[in-house]
């Protein structure tokens, strides 16, 4: 581990009609079809919107991304699972070699990919993917992969709106780190092209569609525009402007970085040292009042709706690795006053974050 660990739709969730060859452009309500492995001609389920949205954890006891609903009192078999697989197309000796404990997933609205509505991003330390996750064909279908050697340490990954992605690596040693652009939208042989922009102990990134800029978070905040006049890039061949940087953060080494979906105007952010809000027009951070507030804070993330925020920190009943915690925990968003809690029986959960397609 490097020195800072390892790292719905809106509130009117809508149930949108389904088309012969596209399915279920899926919101975060409660549709226990949704977890069916392959997508087939489902019955809608009823508009919940109190129990909106569903929290997509990292379990490294299991290897797998595990996705569950808030509104269920007991967390013990989750709505959809997924890990790569031979039968997902992924390649055993290359790919499946690679994953070994997730650090990172999203799910994205995103049509770029033939037969797709939605897809996940998600990383192992060793491993960054995009898998279909809504559209015809199996859910959890490989749709683009990348490998990288035993230093990258792979933190986090972000899927561009054009279909382009950004994966971070925090490093296995000081002072690695970088992010990567890459060309994903490409068919092969042509999805591998990509450009590197150093970055120390980078642990998130978040693409924001408010603003149209890209945020990274590490040993400090950048703000980078992407294929823009000053980058230079392309969709073929696609390229960052770094535009700002915050390199003073409220405390040292930030781990995790999220959109308050209740506000455009705020990113959410955990470091060492605690739990911030960071205010875009004013360039400026807060603390985040209450129980919320705590230290090595591994995962930050808000409901829309529902003013409640999602958040994970290492327990030391979580005896697999010293970052892991079984339990998933519910906040006020106003006041931080602690609400529920959700535990997974002999989980080891790095990231629990709200399982949102939108960027806001």
């Amino acid at each position: 581990m490097n020195m800072a660990g390892i790292s719905c739709l809106r509130y009117t969730c809508a149930n949108l009609s389904v088309i012969v060859l596209v399915v279920l452009v899926a919101s975060c309500t409660r549709k226990t079809d949704e977890v069916q492995l392959k997508d087939e001609t489902p019955k809608r389920a009823p508009k919940t919107e109190a129990t909106c949205c569903w929290v997509a954890i990292t379990n490294q006891a299991t290897k797998k991304i595990e996705v569950y609903d808030p509104a269920d009192a007991s967390w013990t078999t989750p709505k959809w699972s997924w890990m790569p697989t031979t039968d997902l197309s992924y390649i055993s000796s290359s790919e499946i070699s690679l994953w070994d404990t997730p650090t990172d997933i999203k799910v994205r609205n995103n049509t770029v990919f033939a037969n797709t509505a939605q897809v996940i991003t998600a990383t192992s330390y060793r491993l960054a993917t995009i898998a279909r996750y809504t559209g015809t064909g199996l859910r959890g279908q490989k749709l683009w992969v990348m490998g990288f050697n035993d230093t990258t340490s792979l933190h986090a990954m972000e899927i561009l709106p054009d279909g382009n992605c950004v994966v971070a690596s925090a490093g296995t040693a000081w002072p690695q780190g970088f992010i990567r652009v890459y060309s994903s939208s490409q068919p092969s042989p042509n999805h591998g092209v990509y450009t590197q922009y150093g970055f120390t102990s980078v642990h998130a990134v978040l693409w924001d569609q408010t603003h149209q800029v890209l945020w990274a978070l590490g040993n400090q905040l950048r703000k980078y525009t992407y294929n823009s006049p000053a980058s230079g890039g392309t969709i073929t061949n696609p390229k960052l402007h770094l535009e700002t940087t915050y390199a003073t953060l409220p405390s040292a080494w930030g781990h995790d970085l999220s959109a308050d979906v209740n506000d455009p105007d705020q990113l959410l952010l955990t470091t060492n040292g605690g739990v911030y809000i960071f205010h875009i027009s004013t360039g400026t951070f807060s603390t985040m009042p209450g129980a919320v507030q705590g230290t090595f804070v591994k995962a930050i993330s808000s409901q829309p709706g529902q003013n409640t925020l999602v958040s994970t920190q290492p327990s030391s009943g979580c005896t697999i690795n010293s970052w892991c915690t079984a339990t998933v925990n519910f906040f006020n968003a106003t006041t931080g006053t602690a609400t529920d809690s959700r535990t997974v029986s002999g989980a080891a959960i790095y990231k629990g974050k709200t399982f949102d397609p939108n960027y806001y």
